[in-house]
């Protein structure tokens, strides 16, 4: 899974490169043997670098049924770094931390990067042949 995660590194941009490698951080200190994508969201939401995610936690503010809103919405976000919290209490953990090796990419993580590279890629291109105003494909 190295040269996976290697050659997913290097594709990304300075900001997600950051965000990898504190999500990395998190899973070293942690003690667990691979890096998920629940340490990626939980320090996408906890990184003050790139805050991203907490203003979109910030921004959504759920509603009673009345129109008022329910609570402050930064409660939401301590609460949802709760749950990534008790998620991350819950993955099995290296019994021996002295013998520790660098955490490794899960496939799970590794997958969704590159599906987020496909549908950026697919983005890029149908921008450009939407400029353009001609068919991806032709049939003759």
């Amino acid at each position: 899974m190295r040269t996976g995660a290697y050659t997913v590194h290097q594709t990304l941009t300075p900001e997600a490169a950051s965000a990898l490698k504190q999500s990395l951080t998190l899973a070293r200190r942690r003690g667990h043997s691979q890096v998920t994508p629940l340490h990626v969201a939980s320090t996408l939401l906890t990184s003050t670098r790139s805050n991203l995610f907490r203003r979109a936690c910030l921004k959504s503010h759920p509603y009673t049924a009345l129109g008022r809103q329910m609570a402050h919405p930064s409660l939401h976000c301590r609460a949802l770094e709760l749950c990534f919290n008790v998620a991350l209490n819950r993955l099995p953990t290296n019994p021996n931390p002295l013998f520790q090796t660098q955490p490794s990419l899960s496939n799970a993580l590794v997958a969704a990067l590159k599906r987020a590279q496909a549908h950026q890629r697919r983005g890029c291109v149908e921008q450009q042949q939407s400029q353009q105003n001609q068919p991806f494909l032709a049939v003759k």
